[in-house]
């Protein structure tokens, strides 16, 4: 049988040897319990701490530091002028000693005094739809209405009406008219005719042709007068002026400008004013008064019944009606001048209408003894340098105004 080997037996414990008390365990627990409990609050103080300073730190307002840049980097800071002090006036003046002129410093403004608002950018006096395709339609008619509404009609030689202040860009008209229409005999009215022009024009930098006609006729109690522009493609815009015939030239009863619609100025003589289907204000009515197309015809009916009272520099003022009011307008003849018709050299006396207001448009007709003084030329200039300049390229005989039945009471254009 196989022999088990015994166990070796546990080794005694030297006899000397001897276990530690209990009391002197408890004191080494209690020594290590306080230890760690010293420990434990010294870690919770240093926890505590670090917590109040992030938190210190975290409110702790903003603070910055600025470092000026070098000498040979820093660029040159433009300072704003310093606005002008505003100043009070005084209730009671009080002399004060003239001071000298101080020194502009570098870097401030040099006025003390803002200079006025200025006014808003130049409106042009065309009508509305201004494209173009369409200015041959839109823009003002052979006389420029003016801009500004009618506040009280002055006299047809009663001086101009003051230029307004935004208009001190353009030269002043002369202050009052030196001439006055005179009477005009019946005689002295041009022939009916019919007068063809070669229109051309500009308008935003683009050129563009039309076509237009001024149709005269009247007979011996009354008118018809009518001025056209067709443009292709937009279609044909018509002024028409019609009215009576009297010592003092023409007198026109109804002036109408149709393109869309229809406005029109009635001359109310009986009551001395002019009516305006467009609702504007009433003007009053004063002698000699014309309309912007009969205008033309009472200056050649003038002209030929006395060329020589009209000489160059002669200046009229006469109340002029459009659809929006009735004005007087200055009119200047300016020096002879020849024109080019047909290839032949035509001489010409030039009537200028001198603008009241930076807005107004320039008005230039030219005038020939050849053509019983009927415009052989108009050109209309805007303030934005857009412009439409009609010349004469032919003229037809017409026959006088036909005589409506005795109950109408009216002609017509035949």
């Amino acid at each position: 049988m196989p022999v088990v080997p015994a166990r070796p037996s546990a080794a005694k414990a030297p006899t000397g040897a001897q276990r530690p008390s209990r009391r002197t365990l408890g004191w080494l627990v209690v020594t290590v319990l306080a230890l760690h409990l010293a420990l434990l609050l010294s870690l919770t103080g240093a926890l505590d701490w670090r917590l109040q300073t992030a938190e210190a730190i975290r409110v702790a307002p903003l603070q910055t530091r600025w470092i000026p840049p070098s000498p040979d980097q820093a660029a040159p800071v433009k300072r704003a002028a310093p606005a002008a002090p505003r100043t009070r006036v005084a209730t009671v003046a009080q002399a004060k000693p003239a001071a000298e002129p101080a020194t502009p410093v570098s870097g401030q403004a040099e006025e003390a005094v803002a200079a006025p608002e200025q006014p808003n950018a130049e409106k042009s006096v065309l009508t509305p739809d201004n494209s173009p395709a369409q200015a041959a339609l839109t823009s003002t008619p052979p006389a420029a209405e003016p801009t500004s509404e009618p506040t009280a009609a002055s006299g047809a030689v009663a001086p101009a009406a003051a230029p307004d202040a935004a208009s001190n860009a353009t030269p002043t008209p002369p202050t009052a008219a030196n001439a006055s229409l005179p009477p005009i005999p019946v005689g002295a009215l041009p022939p009916p005719v019919l007068l063809s022009y070669r229109m051309t024009g500009q308008e935003k930098g683009l050129n563009y042709h039309a076509s237009g006609e001024l149709r005269w006729q009247h007979n011996e109690a009354a008118y018809a007068l009518s001025l056209s522009v067709k443009a292709f493609l937009v279609g044909s815009r018509h002024w028409r002026s019609q009215g009576d015939i009297t010592s003092a030239g023409l007198a026109p009863t109804r002036f109408s400008d149709s393109w869309r619609n229809e406005r029109a100025a009635h001359f109310d003589r009986a009551q001395n004013r002019v009516v305006f289907s467009s609702n504007a204000p009433v003007a009053a009515l004063e002698p000699g008064a014309q309309d912007q197309i009969s205008l033309y015809v009472q200056l050649a009916a003038a002209m030929a019944g006395d060329p020589q009272r009209f000489q160059p520099g002669t200046r009229l003022q006469v109340q002029t009606a459009t659809t929006r009011d009735a004005l007087p307008w200055l009119l200047t003849l300016g020096p002879p001048e020849t024109l080019m018709l047909d290839g032949q050299a035509v001489p010409t006396a030039k009537w200028v209408c001198q603008p009241r207001n930076r807005f107004d448009a320039k008005v230039e007709f030219w005038v020939s003894a050849q053509n019983a003084w009927m415009p052989v030329r108009i050109r209309i200039s805007q303030v934005s340098g857009s412009f439409i300049d009609l010349l004469l390229i032919g003229k037809e005989p017409l026959p006088p105004l036909p005589v409506t039945a005795p109950n109408g009471g009216k002609t017509t254009p035949s």
